[in-house]
């Protein structure tokens, strides 16, 4: 995973002889726990070692799922045959990889009447939300953003009992000893996929209340800033209509059985004689800029971008297991934290690196396949990099990096970048295209006043990603302490008089110690402490 991938002072959790073991016994009865699966990767090693690893942590652990786990609830809803309508007539529906998006989007709307037992696919705030087939694994809360949306049939939903607790739960499952349990369960030759019984297989610490309840905060507070994120984009998107006096494109297109037929002069044809470059939509959007009172021009001028930067191919790449450079793809650049992240040897890619890195709010869009989504870059991808599938675009001094965006990701924008795809089979749009897509130049207040909120929207994004690898730290390093960064080799050890301090291995850890004389202090007492112990909890340890 992404938080795992780039620390390069990251310490092996298991000796190395015990990591590049191959093969293992396994026992008659391990093999009827697992549901009598008979194939190597019910029995991974990888997960042997990890849930060593726990087991001698010295925490209590406990089932994730089931009667006596930590979820008590957990489902997915029956498959059933979709039936895609209009917005007007339907739920928003969002497919299991949009769990794991930076912003939640539906693509298709599900019929209300002729979908059966609906209800079952809109989830509760704060399901832990694990997709269970395809790629197995990816982990989301739900949060506002999900509520009243139809979510896929190929997303398990598991409940707990407060928010701090689903927020634990995600955290662990996203760390390096959550993720590799859940995928020892898969099954099928064809789609992999998991059910929720081979969660009940799952381990994790049972720590004590004021732990969980610290981590899970963390996770929760990442996801709410999230939504607000989400929000600053929305009222983007509404100011850059209403300053520059532009109605959505969906209120002024044709639908339906309705058709649109127009004559193209010789003059119109640009080089191109597709009817896709000459769509109806395009020559809509044309024609409203058109009637704006306002300066046109389009991406390449220097006023706008300082450089359109096409990605090089660069065929030859080497990869490492450790340590290494992120690579992303076009796809990866839009989720919260990729898990299967490439990661390329910094010597071999030296000379690529001022091309190919990420710099914030850079804006890239997906060029090759899935044509025209944009994504404005947050301060934690800084210096990682991404594929060639994205194109990269660097706002210049007088334009705002947010209005930029706006406009690239608002439906003018993906109508004008979209049009120019070319391709039979794989669709692509090279650098010219990019940069002969046109744009509003409005006053500098009206630019700063919409791309202000979207330069907002990215740095809480920042501080999501910090909290959720605030949380995934903190777990680990109470699983694992040696997980810390390697001593400073300016410490005088010798100087720390430990040859008369005497270790119990059998005494009582001091959480567990905690807990139970906490236990013991009366309510009254309790009442006195600050109420938000909780999420100031490193505060008051001071």
């Amino acid at each position: 995973m992404v938080n795992l991938a780039f620390q390069l002072d990251y310490l092996i959790a298991s000796p190395p002889d015990e990591i590049e073991k191959l093969s293992t016994t396994v026992k008659a009865s391990e093999v009827f726990n697992a549901g009598v699966r008979l194939e190597a990767s019910a029995f991974s090693i990888e997960v042997r070692n990890v849930v060593a690893v726990l087991e001698n942590s010295g925490l209590k652990l406990i089932s994730l799922y089931g009667e006596n786990g930590l979820c008590k609830g957990g489902y997915y809803p029956h498959r059933f045959k979709r039936i895609y309508v209009e917005s007007a007539n339907g739920i928003p529906f969002l497919s299991s990889s949009e769990i794991i998006s930076l912003c939640p989007t539906a693509s298709h709307f599900v019929s209300r009447s002729y979908t059966p037992k609906i209800e079952r696919l809109l989830p509760e705030k704060w399901d832990i939300l694990i997709s269970r087939s395809g790629t197995i694994g990816n982990i989301g809360l739900a949060t506002e953003i999900f509520l009243g949306k139809a979510l896929s049939e190929h997303v398990i939903r598991l409940q707990t009992d407060t928010p701090e607790n689903a927020g634990y739960v995600a955290a662990f499952l996203r760390s390096q000893y959550g993720r590799c349990q859940l995928t020892q369960g898969t099954f099928g030759s064809v789609v992999a996929q998991i059910e929720p019984q081979h969660l009940k297989r799952v381990l994790i610490p049972d720590l004590p209340p004021i732990r969980k309840i610290a981590i899970g905060r963390l996770m929760c507070e990442a996801g709410e800033l999230r939504d607000q994120a989400n929000s600053l984009l929305d009222e983007a998107d509404r100011l850059l209509h209403e300053r520059l006096n532009l109605p959505y494109l969906k209120d002024i297109t044709p639908t339906g059985n309705e058709s649109y037929i127009s004559k193209i002069k010789a003059s119109q044809w640009q080089g191109r004689l597709e009817g896709s470059f000459h769509n109806s939509q395009a020559i809509i959007a044309e024609k409203q800029l058109h009637e704006l009172n306002i300066e046109i021009t389009n991406i390449g001028d220097p006023r706008v971008t300082k450089e359109v930067r096409a990605i090089t191919k660069f065929r030859k790449r080497t990869y490492v297991k450790k340590g290494g450079i992120p690579l992303l793809s076009s796809k990866q650049l839009f989720q919260i934290d990729p898990i299967d992240v490439k990661k390329l040897a910094k010597g071999a890619h030296e000379k690529d690196l001022p091309e190919i890195q990420l710099e914030e709010n850079m804006i890239a869009v997906t060029r090759s396949g899935t044509i025209g989504r944009v994504q404005i870059v947050p301060k934690y991808m800084n210096k990682w990099t991404a594929s060639e599938h994205a194109t990269r675009f660097i706002s210049s001094e007088n334009i705002n990096a947010g209005y930029l965006y706006s406009w690239l990701a608002s439906d003018y924008g993906y109508c004008l970048i979209t049009r120019y795809s070319y391709g039979s089979v794989i669709l692509e749009v090279d650098k010219e295209m990019f940069s002969s897509v046109s744009i509003p130049l409005p006053e500098k207040n009206i630019r700063d006043e919409i791309g202000n909120l979207v330069l907002k929207a990215n740095q809480l994004r920042d501080q999501a990603w910090k909290k959720e690898q605030e949380a995934i730290t903190k777990l680990e390093n109470l699983i694992n302490p040696k997980l810390t960064k390697i001593m400073d080799t300016k410490t005088n050890v010798q100087t720390i008089p430990l040859k008369n301090v005497e270790f119990d291995y059998n005494a009582e850890p001091i959480w567990e110690l905690a807990d139970r004389l906490s236990a013991e202090v009366p309510k009254e007492e309790w009442d006195k402490l600050p109420t938000d112990l909780a999420s100031n909890f490193d505060h008051y340890q001071q």
